[in-house]
């Protein structure tokens, strides 16, 4: 892994034992580097309940969305639900879908669904007007797009339909008239967490229904504070004294909190409590909040991280009860995911792609099909089916992959820009995002990778650090017919022949973008957390830091630093494309090493000893878990 040159090693354990006083010393250093999780109370910190999860009744327009919904079901008017193909919006339209239709109180609901497939352009674009028009329906819901396109939105009011926008991505300046935008990227969204999916979104909008159908609903709560009296309704902090008909106020529960949660949280969790299957409800809605989370790299932080920890326990219920979602636990099974609980890496690397293959492929209705599915033995086929479009995408992926390869052995000057970037006529659609990601990993740089997409062209873009690959996008507008994505990863379409004016205006545009950082040219730093011995290596120090999970944006999986160590009992794998061996002193912990089993047998033949960094994991494997350590990089460093 030549691209590194220094790595900064962490301290010893000892040291950190000896310096942090604590009774769990090695944890309270890892909360203490990751200042989010430090502003939470230890208690919530390591545990998750529905009292962690803020009221949904802050969010803007949400009271609004929720009554269009009832006023659209009762008056027997078709509502249409309209999600992007990503497993984000997969995942939420899914949940949507879902709740409205087996939920008794949308018995007989005149519900359609449609998803984005890989050949539309991002969002209501041409494609998406023309199927929403031949639809006609009296309410549409977009969900994970929609807040950048006033024009297409009041377009489609001024046809006589109302419309309900459920998204999380940047907002303008002008919001759409005669439409209910819940995104709480507003500027006069009062809701407490900005950065959650738009699966979440979903969940809230469950959320607020069910509350909002009960007698709890609008009820005010007061509480005596140094300053006289705090009001709360529907779970939100009131900025002064409501006037209610006779002034019927109910006092704040005197009970005991089993998290130290803010009042806000605990009165909505109290009501919430007080109404009959509420928490039965949300246990089996959760689990597509947490996938959309993980897979649309949300910072796992705050609220975020209540979401993620509660869809493992949901879904590792599946394997004890049976649940409604006859499609989500068919792919579970066929997965062959462990019963015993669901991790972080099960949701981003088995049941994210495989849920975002489909769009990939231009099938997005076939992850839709899976999880809507209500009967075992075609949840059972659909599930099948899907694993199978999955391994086409890889086979897609692996050979795109070799194309690059062999574009940048002809022309290697062009890695030498910073920005690193890519097309070819022969390159396959559909995996631009996988593609760029391993670019970024391979050359240390923010990547761009475009491939011809029926007449025009698709690409995608992958920061390196932190840079917010929007503004790059913002600044080469003029080139695409449509952009948008997140600060980490972007999307484009654009037509073949600006490709050219593209690329050759991209590296100027690209180095007044960086001009910030000041890392010297091509030296790379990684940052571990410890420093370790290889007989340090095993499962009590794995136990030490455990409940930090989930690891992720914001909260990074935990990363050892090994000096000089001599590996041993080495197995190539798939050819010696991978490779896995044990360290002398490490007893039985095995090491991973993915995609460098080449590189890594020349570096053994060279030297017999070297430095490895990476991450420890439980791996599940034919009803056996084991740890393991995946190395991310291996070699001699000079720092």
């Amino acid at each position: 892994m030549h691209h590194v040159t220094k790595v900064r090693f962490g301290p010893t354990l000892t040291e950190v034992r000896t310096n942090t006083e604590s009774k769990r010393p090695i944890l309270r250093y890892l909360v203490n580097k990751r200042p989010e999780l430090g502003e939470m109370s230890p208690k919530e910190l390591l545990f998750s309940d529905f009292s962690c999860l803020h009221s949904p009744f802050s969010l803007p327009d949400f009271e609004l969305a929720i009554s269009e919904i009832f006023s659209h079901f009762q008056n027997g008017k078709k509502i249409l639900l309209y999600g992007d193909r990503d497993s984000d919006g997969v995942s939420s339209t899914c949940l949507l879908a879902f709740f409205l239709k087996s939920n008794p109180i949308f018995e007989g609901i005149n519900l359609q669904v449609l998803v984005s497939s890989e050949s539309d352009p991002y969002g209501l674009c041409t494609e998406a007007m023309s199927k929403i028009k031949k639809e006609k329906p009296d309410l549409l819901i977009t969900l994970d797009f929609g807040s950048s396109q006033a024009d297409e939105i009041e377009q489609l009011t001024k046809l006589g339909m109302r419309v309900i926008v459920l998204d999380h991505h940047e907002v303008p300046v002008r919001i759409p008239a005669n439409c209910a935008l819940v995104n709480p990227r507003r500027l006069d969204s009062s809701y407490p967490e900005k950065k959650i999916c738009t699966a979440t979104l979903a969940f809230k909008l469950i959320t607020g229904i069910l509350f909002y159908t009960s007698t709890e609903y609008n009820k005010v709560y007061q509480k005596k504070s140094e300053n006289g009296f705090e009001y709360f309704q529907n779970g939100v902090l009131l900025e002064s004294k409501p006037n209610t008909k006779d002034e019927l106020f109910f006092e704040f529960p005197n009970e005991n909190r089993n998290i130290p949660v803010d009042d806000a949280r605990f009165l909505f969790f109290y009501q919430s409590s007080k109404i009959p299957g509420m928490f039965d409800v949300l246990n089996e809605e959760i689990d597509l909040a947490g996938i959309g989370t993980i897979t649309d790299m949300m910072p796992l932080t705050s609220e975020n991280r209540h979401i993620v920890k509660l869809a493992q326990t949901s879904l590792t219920n599946y394997f004890l009860s049976p649940n409604k979602r006859k499609g989500m636990f068919a792919l579970l099974k066929e997965l062959r995911l462990n019963p015993n609980g669901i991790t972080t890496k099960d949701l981003g690397w088995s049941i994210g792609p495989v849920l975002n293959c489909a769009g990939r492929m231009g099938k997005t209705e076939e992850a839709v099909g899976l999880l809507l599915a209500t009967e075992e033995t075609m949840a059972k086929q659909k599930a099948k089916h899907l694993l199978g479009l999955n391994e086409e995408r890889k086979e897609r992926t692996k050979r795109n992959l070799d194309r690059i390869h062999r574009y940048f052995l002809r022309k290697p000057e062009r890695t030498n820009h910073s920005v690193v970037f890519c097309y070819e006529p022969d390159m396959e659609p559909g995996v631009s995002g996988i593609v760029a990601t391993k670019m970024v990993n391979d050359y240390k740089k923010p990547a761009i990778f475009i491939a011809p997409d029926n007449g025009d062209a698709r690409g995608s873009i992958r920061s390196y650090e932190k840079e917010n690959v929007l503004e790059l996008l913002e600044s080469l507008s003029h080139h695409f017919l449509h952009f948008g994505g997140h600060p980490e990863a972007g999307g484009f379409s654009i037509k073949i022949d600006q490709i050219p004016l593209f690329e050759s205006e991209l590296y100027e545009k690209a180095d007044i973008w960086l001009k910030q950082n000041n890392n010297p040219e091509n030296v790379v730093f990684i940052d571990s957390d410890f420093t370790v011995l290889p007989n340090e290596v095993n499962e009590n120090l794995y136990k030490e830091w455990k409940e930090l999970a989930p690891f992720g944006q914001m909260n990074p999986d935990i990363k050892l630093a090994l000096k000089n160590v001599a590996p041993i009992h080495l197995t190539p794998l798939s050819g010696g494309k991978h490779i896995r061996f044990n360290c002398v002193g490490s007893g039985s912990v095995k090491y991973m090493i993915w995609n460098k089993g080449d590189e890594f047998q020349k570096m053994m033949s060279e030297s017999a000893n070297f430095d490895l960094v990476g991450s420890l994991e439980e791996n599940f494997f034919q009803g056996r878990t084991t740890l393991q350590f995946i190395v991310e990089w291996f070699g001699k460093s000079e720092g």
